[in-house]
């Protein structure tokens, strides 16, 4: 069954930083012109520091949304900083008995993964509204990506490259490696145990890279993962010689590893990000031939 149909009801929330009305225009024209309706959380344009709104504020504005009944699933306007703050003020027991898919990236890494461990919510990861479609080209390819995940019923992604061979099943959680980081050692931090790994990265140095995977890798149950996605490195430089590349974190990362990895796909900061599930049983298939992710 496909997430939405036409005529139905989409919020957009702001658990991180706020934008400007000009910053979602462009994907509101778009969303209007795949037949679905928006309705916007009060708080998207208020101004607290980095933050839109308070931690209170961006959290009641959130349980609000989820509490509507018209409303189908839900879009991270933004990501930025600042969605782990919001977690102790959001209302998990209501959250669980009005489930909605919350669609977002980077930031938004922090509020999907706490809801798919507390709430059991479903996420999809690489789209945000304030960025993508853009105001010169709404029908680019990140908006295709998008109908494709909002409106068709069974799903294959193709891409990336096959570190270690091998099929898996189980569901995902993850994304931005810094942002899931934030969560380990608090109940936020989702169960590891027969999951699939996403990891996507922005701006970071390789060694500070390095040290975030091995923290993951301490994390209880790493061990009894089904796989690992690893999306794009954007911008993650090396600071000296000897912190090694990206492609060298990860062949250390997973030198031990007998589960299979993919590396390199398309997923993460980058203008065409395929947007991929969080929470939801896939079907991960890492091969010379082809890697793909089914659901």
């Amino acid at each position: 069954m496909s997430l939405l149909k036409k005529g139905d009801t989409v919020g957009f929330i702001a658990p991180s930083s706020f934008v400007k009305n000009k910053d979602i225009d462009a994907s509101l024209k778009y969303l209007n012109q795949m037949g679905l309706k928006v309705k916007l959380a009060k708080n998207i344009t208020e101004e607290y520091r980095y933050m839109a709104g308070s931690d209170k504020i961006r959290a009641q504005a959130i349980n609000k949304m989820f509490a509507d009944k018209d409303i189908k699933a839900l879009f991270c306007v933004r990501g930025g900083a600042g969605s782990t703050r919001i977690l102790p003020y959001l209302d998990y027991d209501l959250i669980k008995v009005n489930k909605k898919a919350i669609i977002g990236l980077s930031d938004s890494t922090g509020i999907q993964n706490a809801l798919i461990s507390l709430s059991g919510t479903p996420a999809f990861t690489g789209y945000l509204p304030a960025y993508k479609p853009n105001q010169n080209n709404a029908d680019d390819k990140a908006g295709g990506y998008l109908k494709s995940l909002l409106f068709d019923e069974h799903h294959e992604i193709i891409s990336g490259k096959c570190r270690i061979k091998g099929e898996a099943e189980g569901k995902i959680v993850g994304g931005n490696l810094s942002v899931l980081c934030y969560l380990c050692g608090t109940k936020y931090f989702p169960s590891l145990k027969d999951k699939i790994l996403l990891i996507e990265e922005v701006g970071e140095k390789t060694y500070k890279i390095d040290l975030l995977l091995n923290q993951l890798k301490q994390q209880k149950d790493f061990g009894k993962l089904k796989g690992i996605i690893f999306g794009q490195f954007k911008d993650c430089k090396i600071a000296s010689e000897c912190d090694g590349s990206i492609d060298e974190c990860i062949k250390d990362f997973t030198s031990d590893l007998k589960i299979p990895i993919i590396y390199n796909f398309e997923y993460g900061h980058i203008d065409h990000s395929f947007i991929l599930p969080l929470g939801i049983k896939v079907k991960m298939i890492s091969s010379n031939k082809k890697c793909s992710i089914l659901w």
